[in-house]
């Protein structure tokens, strides 16, 4: 009987709470990424995610080594290449030689520096370029797989990843904003 109750008792419950109507508050959600933002980053993981994949199948020497395009070989050869660099490309920024431009490349800064060490200017220029290369292969390869990048300009997929670099960068190195004004990074900005 006990049961019974209960039962009856969880079911009228049930069917009063189904009957109230609940309706949500309107919440504007500000600083959200855009859907072009989000499968852009998405290709662009998924592309690191695939480099890992392919230098761990060859690393560990398996018979059934994937094969890949050479289109694939470049996109995870350019990978390989700026994780390579990436040490030495933030220690020239943190100098101010380099700092990430609104394009989504990166490029030299006015600094003494540079003008006083022509050896220390050359590798900076190899560093920038090489770096620059990279960023593009890797960005033309996001828009060939993404069919939302593909429809948009390459303008905007190359602001996207200028923001990602921006966010990315250090506080106190160099960035251009979108209106083109040059400042050091702060949590502000």
């Amino acid at each position: 009987m006990k049961k019974i109750l209960i039962i009856i008792g969880i079911g009228s419950l049930f069917l009063w709470v189904n009957q109230c109507s609940v309706k949500a508050p309107e919440v504007t959600v500000t600083g959200e990424k855009t859907a072009l933002e989000n499968q852009v980053i998405g290709t662009y993981e998924k592309i690191e995610e695939e480099t890992w994949l392919v230098a761990s199948v060859r690393a560990a020497g398996n018979a059934e080594t994937r094969k890949i395009s050479p289109e694939q070989k470049r996109v995870l050869d350019a990978v390989q290449n700026r994780k390579f660099n990436k040490d030495e490309i933030n220690e020239y920024k943190r100098d101010g030689a380099i700092g990430e431009n609104n394009q989504g490349f990166l490029e030299k800064r006015p600094l003494p520096k540079l003008q006083n060490d022509p050896e220390y200017q050359k590798r900076v220029d190899e560093i920038v370029q090489e770096e620059n290369s990279d960023r593009e292969v890797i960005m033309n390869r996001v828009i060939e797989l993404n069919e939302q990048a593909a429809q948009s300009s390459k303008d905007e997929v190359y602001a996207i990843f200028s923001k990602m670099h921006r966010d990315n960068t250090e506080e106190g190195c160099w960035i251009q904003l979108p209106n083109g004004e040059w400042v050091k990074k702060s949590k502000t900005n």
